[in-house]
């Protein structure tokens, strides 16, 4: 819900009509969305609903000559797809996709807080959130007193089913994201890394109806090469790699050394180096000595394979409108915003090809 609301509201403000497509995942929310919309009486076709497969329904709209623009959050693998479909029309496309975010914890940081916090960016909502914290780089003189603190902190975040308010985290989206995730633990594990805690190293204790979940435990890893594809491929679930570095130039380079630039934290008490660092990280978003702390006025988006154009505030106004002689219009003229949301683990999938209907595509 939260990523429709943050795409449609600024459409529907500029004067545009959308289309929307949630992920087969997340049809729910969606669905109970449109009834609040209704309630609140936007008239019939300013927001219309489109559910099925990302292959099937969602290919059809980006591909529609219908459609001049697209704002999509989702993985970059999808990316690429609506890149494709969406240039024999040259679309406007906003794209969100993946990262692999990083921590910086520098020696003078705050250690209780810093611990504190990067537990909650690493496994909030399981670890599937695209700003979650992936991997940690921590200066070698308190390495091992962070690792000590996180570990144990890492363990008293609990895993459960969302009713029960004392649980931190619930399911993972399905059962094939369950078993991508897992997959990564065992690969860092045939490579050589330690897994400190998590996936088979700690019991999952669950309620009788809640076992056949797809619940894991946050698991935290040291030990893995920069070149892993634990370290380089986005995991989208409760599972984090923590490292050592050696000065400012190495954290900055480890923090940049995957294809992904989306968000990053640092953590120091330094002014001049908190400037220094998100001057030089390549990321989209840079928090100090927090997480997750947005002013919605602010431009957000990636770099590199992480997205490309800006959403929020001014930025999003700009997206939604066209210069029109001149002068820049409150709206698109006859727009339809086809918003795409799947899990950033795809799922192949072969379809039969879908002819779209264009009649109900004009607001």
């Amino acid at each position: 819900v939260y990523l429709l609301t943050w795409k449609i509201a600024p459409a529907v403000a500029t004067g545009n009509t959308v289309v929307a497509k949630p992920s087969e995942m997340t049809s729910v929310t969606a669905w109970m969305m449109c009834k609040l919309l209704e309630e609140a009486g936007f008239p019939p076709g300013v927001v219309n609903m489109v559910f099925g497969t990302g292959p099937r329904a969602g290919d059809a709209l980006v591909g529609h000559p219908d459609v001049p623009l697209v704002s999509f959050t989702g993985s970059t693998a999808t990316a690429q797809r609506i890149t494709e479909r969406s240039a024999p029309f040259c679309k406007k496309l906003s794209l969100e996709l993946g990262g692999k975010n990083p921590a910086i914890v520098f020696s003078d940081a705050d250690l209780d807080q810093a611990v504190t916090t990067t537990v909650r960016s690493s496994f909030s909502n399981q670890g599937e959130i695209c700003l979650c914290t992936s991997r940690i780089y921590v200066e070698r003189s308190i390495y091992p007193e962070f690792l000590k603190k996180f570990v144990a902190a890492t363990r008293e975040w609990k895993t459960g089913s969302p009713s029960d308010p004392d649980n931190n985290n619930g399911a993972l989206v399905s059962r094939e994201h369950l078993e991508k995730v897992r997959s990564f633990v065992t690969l860092a594990r045939s490579e050589g890394a330690t897994v400190l805690c998590g996936e088979g190293e700690d019991p999952l204790v669950l309620p009788e109806r809640n076992t056949s979940g797809y619940f894991m435990r946050p698991t935290v890893i040291t030990g893995v090469a920069e070149s892993s594809r634990v370290m380089q491929d986005e995991i989208f679930g409760p599972v984090v790699c923590v490292n050592p570095f050696d000065g400012e130039d190495e954290a900055v380079a480890k923090g940049n050394g995957v294809r992904y630039g989306l968000a990053a934290t640092v953590w120091t008490r330094d002014v001049g180096r908190v400037h220094r660092v998100a001057r030089r990280l390549e990321a989209g978003l840079v928090w100090t000595n927090c997480w997750l702390v947005r002013d919605l006025n602010l431009p957000f988006g990636g770099m590199k394979n992480s997205g490309v154009g800006r959403e929020g505030g001014r930025d999003s106004y700009h997206f939604f409108t066209e210069m029109e002689g001149g002068r820049e219009t409150c709206f698109c003229w006859c727009v339809c915003v086809v918003l795409l949301f799947f899990p950033h683990g795809d799922l192949k999938l072969k379809v039969p090809k879908l002819t779209f209907p264009t009649s109900n595509l004009r607001g």
